[in-house]
């Protein structure tokens, strides 16, 4: 009678996840014994990161359109992710569509009237109720749901499909850092 042995390998990588779990129990602790003062805090902390670093956000999401348009003009383009000699499971056309299907379809029938009204009635810039609040809040809109969001799923789904896919490897989230951190496998 053969008996098989649990496996005790896993993807657990304390050195990510315990910095992480600590800074979250620290803000919930903090948010339910001050909620004014943790209010106040976020509120503040927001409002000067708004202020101050707006610049470098749009900046990195301009520089993830260009790092993706570069990977995809440049030979790193032609890379398969899976084996060398894997085929297509689907045609391009109906990967887009169910791209599009599965991520622009859930998040627009939701969000599709909530966003745009919920940027009219609480503008970042202009007055509330006036033209200019309605162009912007579009604006948000289209920048939240266009190419430049699409580039930030991008990058963070190709780094999981190229390991997962061409090493086998787990496609959890930390597994972008764990080259970073020493493994004891």
């Amino acid at each position: 009678m053969k008996t098989s042995t649990l496996s005790t390998r896993t993807t657990f990588c304390w050195p990510v996840v315990l910095p992480s779990l600590a800074l979250v129990l620290v803000l919930l602790l903090f948010s339910m014994l001050a909620p004014s003062q943790a209010e106040y805090i976020f509120n503040s902390s927001k409002s000067w990161i708004t202020a101050y670093f707006s610049w470098f956000y749009t900046l990195a999401v301009a520089a993830f359109v260009i790092l993706l348009i570069g990977i995809a003009i440049s030979r790193y383009g032609n890379i398969r992710l899976g084996p060398d000699d894997a085929e297509p499971e689907f045609r391009f056309s109906s990967w887009i569509a169910m791209l599009f299907a599965a991520g622009m379809g859930v998040g627009l029938m939701y969000f599709g009237v909530g966003e745009p009204i919920q940027h009219l009635i609480a503008p970042p810039t202009a007055v509330v109720g006036t033209p200019s609040a309605a162009r912007e809040a579009m604006l948000m809109t289209f920048f939240h749901w266009g190419i430049h969001a699409w580039a930030i799923y991008g990058v963070v789904g190709l780094v999981l499909a190229y390991f997962g896919f061409r090493y086998n490897s787990t496609t959890d989230s930390a597994l972008g850092a764990l080259p970073h951190f020493k493994r004891s496998d």
